[in-house]
């Protein structure tokens, strides 16, 4: 009898069974897939590790400006492939012997649920008084876009040979971060969004400055993929408000979201489901069955690798006999473009904008972006009237660092002037978030 099974190695899964041993449960873990999850194999880590690889590279090729003089750099997709390969395999692995250091029994293959108390994996029947279920996600695919040799996000980090053209359908997080990977490579790159702008849910200007920033990449708004024939290359049609436009492309990518994956079982059980397609929870992350909870991707909610271990967290707190509850009060976004993006907080159209104030600050204006030779982004501060920290943008070098600062400024219910309160270094890149606080009270002496 275990004290907690879990369905599921992600983030999220892996997490809650590591947490659960320590607290000293018997706990065993399911997985058919690799050890990490999407984010570890297919996600997160792949992405960041092609990212790495192509921001280096575009800062030798224009190592003149340091002051140094650097051979024509060569990059190839199978070279980042190589390299990706060698750090998912170190990180699963990783993973592996921290499960197994934790005494967490693993069973390398997918488990169904078979009712309170109970799952099925392969011909065995496991009971545990608790469950969590970490299944995950995986892309959603249209039926227009069930077309042989389309690819997903899931299985792009396999291809080893650059196309010549790709059209990435989606201009979200992922897909602009795809847009990134492969126009930096010299492939010739089409983002086709269906909303009215790309990165339609961070601020306005943030999506104005991506479009302009993104010289070398052709996007559409407002306008939708209607028609795709062909196999490579594809013929595709795209309608928009002004009529429709033929496009040919060597390679479609399909990033419009990921759907939940859930284990067989749940359906036919009394697990409820929620609108997204999810599994409902409530703010222990149990659901409508008793001593059976749901965290990560598998909800359809916030589907984020550090969400999903902060819910594993609470999931295991309440298995334990505790009482904290999860809040989605102030979830960092980030977004590995260049420069990159981050914010935190309640969104412009949550705050009641005849009521807030605004700070800004360039990054141009910065003395340490100025030695990196980084002139592109800003940081955003918006405040209550009583000057109360509600959002935080930032567009600039290692914004997806420096959020965590701000987001413990909103967590904490910081005025611009508490957050003043702290000794910014100089020169870092810090001083950002402090001259935009600065600038919501007028005090700025280093804007433009």
């Amino acid at each position: 009898m275990y004290d907690l099974f879990v369905i599921g190695a992600g983030p999220g899964g892996y997490t809650a069974a590591l947490l659960a041993s320590k607290k000293g449960l018997r706990v065993g873990i399911a997985e058919g897939s690799s050890l990490g999850g999407t984010c570890t194999n297919t996600g997160c880590i792949p992405t960041k590790t092609y990212i790495e690889s192509i921001n280096l590279y575009s800062r030798i090729k224009t190592a003149s400006r340091f002051g140094i003089v650097a051979d024509k750099p060569v990059l190839t997709l199978a070279s980042l492939n190589k390299r990706k390969t060698r750090i998912v395999s170190r990180l699963v692995k990783g993973i592996e012997h921290l499960l197994g250091s934790a005494d967490v029994d693993i069973f390398p293959d997918t488990a169904e649920f078979s009712g309170q108390g109970k799952v099925k994996v392969g011909d065995q029947f496991l009971p545990s008084r608790n469950i969590i279920i970490a299944s995950g996600s995986r892309p959603k695919i249209p039926a227009l876009f069930d077309v042989p040799g389309m690819w997903t996000s899931d299985m792009l980090f396999d291809i080893t040979e650059l196309p010549d053209s790709l059209t990435i359908v989606g201009g979200g997080v992922i897909g602009m971060e795809m847009a990134h990977i492969f126009s930096t490579l010299g492939t010739k790159v089409t983002v086709v969004e269906a909303m009215e702008r790309i990165l339609p849910f961070e601020d306005p200007d943030v999506s104005d400055f991506l479009k302009r920033n993104s010289r070398t990449i052709k996007i559409y708004t407002s306008s939708r993929v209607t028609d795709i024939q062909g196999e490579g290359p594809y013929r595709i049609t795209v309608e928009s408000s002004e009529g429709n436009e033929a496009l040919v492309s060597e390679k479609i990518l399909l990033c419009i979201g990921r759907a939940p994956v859930i284990p067989l079982g749940i359906k036919s059980s009394a697990v409820s489901l929620n609108s997204s397609g999810g599994i409902q929870t409530d703010h222990f992350m149990q659901t409508s069955m008793s001593c059976v909870y749901a965290i990560g991707d598998v909800t359809g909610e916030y589907m984020y690798a550090y969400v999903a271990s902060k819910e594993a967290e609470i999931a295991v707190d309440h298995i334990t006999g505790g009482n904290r509850k999860i809040s989605y009060r102030n979830i960092p976004s980030i977004i590995f473009t260049n420069p990159e993006i981050a914010s935190v907080g309640k969104s412009l159209d949550e705050l009641d904008r005849a009521d807030i104030k605004h700070g800004m600050f360039p990054v141009s204006a910065l003395g340490r972006a100025r030695t990196m030779e980084a002139n592109d982004g800003f940081a955003h501060v918006v405040c209550s009237a009583l000057g109360k920290i509600e959002r935080v943008t930032i567009v600039g070098p290692h914004a997806t660092e420096l959020i965590s600062t701000a987001s413990l400024a909103i967590e904490r219910e910081l005025t611009a002037e508490d957050f003043l309160r702290l000794y910014h270094p100089h020169p870092t890149l810090s001083e950002l978030l402090k001259e935009a606080a600065e600038d919501v009270m007028g005090l700025s002496v280093h804007k433009p």
